[in-house]
C-alpha cells in the first residue's frame, strides 16, 4: 500500500512511518518545510523522496497529499500548554481532523489511522482506560482539542467510514533525529531535577516503537472501524523514580508532596501563566492526569493484533540513552 503519514517529522508521526515502511509499504510524507524530513525521520533509515509539501489546515494541499495513496496514518497535531494558545489549538487540529480524516474518506481510502490520546477518555476516579469509553477530554486545550476530534472521528466511524483510533498514554522511547515528544520533556526534567514529586502519582507509559507497530498493523482494508488503547504500563511515581535512578545512573528521589497540592499548584501557575517569564509543566490539568492516573486496557491490540509491549524499564533506558547520543 502507499501510506500517507502527516506529522512524519515528529516523534511519534516518524517511528510510525518507519515500521510501515518495515512492513513492505511505501510511505509519503505530507510536510510543511521538506528540509525537515533528513533531520528526522531519514534518520530512522526510512525512505523520504515521496512527499508533498503543504498543511493539514490547508484543503487543498491535503487533498493532493492524498491523492493516489491506499491509506492514510494521521499522527499530525499543534500541542500546546499555554493556555493562550488554546483557540489555535482546537482549531488547527480540528480543521486538521476534517482535512486528513475526511478528505481520506471521501477519496476512498482504507484504512484510515487517527491517533487520539488517553486523554480524549480521562476523567478523575477513573480506573481502567478502555478504546469504548465514552469521550469526556480533559480542562485543558489539549485535552479539549483531542475530544472535539475524538467526537468528530467517531462520527465518522458511527456512519462507517473505516476510520481506526489509537489511544496513546506517555508516549517515550528512542528519538527521531532531535524529537522525543512531550514525555520526553518529563523524563529530561526528572533526571536534571534529581527527584519527582507525588505521592500516588504515576505515569502511564508506551513506548513509541510499539505504537508505530500497532498503526503499522492496522494497515489492513476491509475491517471496518476499530479502536484500540495503547497506553502501555502504569509506573507508580516510586517505582518510576527507581527505574529512572538506576538506568541514567543518578540517585532520583520521591518527594511526596500530596497530589491535591500538586492539582492546586497547577491551577495558581495556570492562572500566573500570562505573568510569568518562564513557560512550567505544572497544569491544572497536567497535575489532574499525573495524581490520577488511571491503568490502560491495552488486552485487545495485544490478542487480537499480536502487540507486545515492552517493559518501561527498557523504554526509559532507550529514552535517557537518546538524550546522552544527542549531547555527544
Amino acid at each position: 500500500m502507499r501510506v500517507l503519514v502527516t506529522g512524519g517529522t515528529g516523534f511519534v508521526g516518524g517511528w510510525s512511518a518507519k515500521a510501515i515502511a518495515d512492513a513492505g509499504h511505501s510511505v509519503r510524507f505530507l510536510v510543511r518545510n521538506p528540509a525537515r524530513l533528513e533531520t528526522s525521520v531519514a534518520q530512522l533509515g526510512v525512505d523520504t523522496s515521496d512527499y508533498a509539501v503543504g498543511d493539514i489546515t490547508d484543503r487543498d494541499s491535503t487533498m493532493r497529499a492524498l491523492e493516489g495513496c491506499d491509506a492514510v496514518v494521521h499522527s499530525a497535531a499543534l500541542v500546546a500548554t499555554d493556555p493562550s494558545k488554546t483557540a489555535q489549538m482546537l482549531a488547527t487540529n480540528m480543521d486538521g481532523a476534517r482535512n486528513v480524516l475526511g478528505g481520506a474518506a471521501e477519496l476512498g481510502l482504507d484504512p484510515i489511522v487517527h491517533v487520539s490520546s488517553f486523554t480524549a477518555l480521562f476523567h478523575p476516579g477513573l480506573q481502567t482506560l478502555s478504546a469504548d469509553l465514552p469521550v469526556v477530554g480533559g480542562t485543558d486545550g489539549y485535552g479539549q482539542s483531542k475530544a472535539q476530534v475524538e467526537i468528530y472521528a467517531r462520527g465518522m466511524q458511527d456512519g462507517g467510514a473505516p476510520v481506526n483510533i489509537t489511544y496513546p498514554g506517555m508516549v517515550l522511547g528512542p528519538p527521531v533525529g532531535d524529537q522525543f515528544g512531550e514525555a520526553g520533556e518529563g523524563v529530561a526534567a526528572a533526571l536534571q531535577l534529581g527527584g519527582i514529586p507525588g505521592r500516588s502519582a504515576a505515569w502511564l507509559i508506551v513506548d513509541v516503537r510499539d505504537l508505530a507497530a500497532l498503526h503499522a498493523a492496522l494497515l489492513e482494508p476491509g475491517r471496518g472501524p476499530r479502536r484500540y488503547m495503547a497506553g502501555g504500563h502504569r509506573v507508580p511515581v516510586g517505582e518510576l523514580a527507581s527505574l529512572l535512578g538506576d538506568v541514567g545512573d543518578k540517585r532520583i528521589v520521591t518527594v511526596p508532596v500530596p497530589d491535591t497540592v500538586l492539582r492546586v499548584a497547577g491551577q495558581v501557575l495556570d492562572r500566573l501563566g500570562p505573568i510569568l517569564p518562564f513557560q512550567t509543566p505544572f497544569t491544572e490539568a497536567g497535575m489532574q492526569y499525573y495524581t490520577q492516573m488511571p491503568s490502560s486496557d491495552d488486552s485487545p491490540s495485544e490478542d487480537e493484533l499480536g502487540i507486545t509491549y515492552r517493559d518501561p524499564r527498557n523504554t526509559l533506558a532507550d529514552t535517557v540513552a537518546g538524550f546522552r547520543a544527542l549531547k555527544d
